[in-house]
């Protein structure tokens, strides 16, 4: 005769009610919104090439300071906790 063990900590599928989908909806919130800033970086240092020498000498870039920046891969952003 086999006998079966209930195991009162195992997770059943009520119990990822409201918390776990809240949780799963913040980091899936989280995840949009760096996916939407490094679209963004990317769009900004495309730009840059764009400008012209008398834009650049406003922010204070010169031609190969913007010319490198534009280069950096979009995930290589170092603010990105704002």
């Amino acid at each position: 005769m086999k006998a079966t063990i209930a195991r009162e900590d195992a997770p059943t599928q009520r119990e990822s009610s409201p918390r776990g989908r809240l949780r799963f909806m913040l980091q899936l919130w989280r995840w949009a919104r760096r996916m939407d800033r490094l679209v963004q970086l990317r769009h900004e240092r495309s730009q840059l090439l764009e400008l012209s020498d008398h834009q650049l000498r406003d922010i204070g870039l010169t031609r190969h300071e913007a010319a490198r920046e534009s280069r950096r891969h979009f995930w290589d952003d170092i603010g990105w906790r704002r």
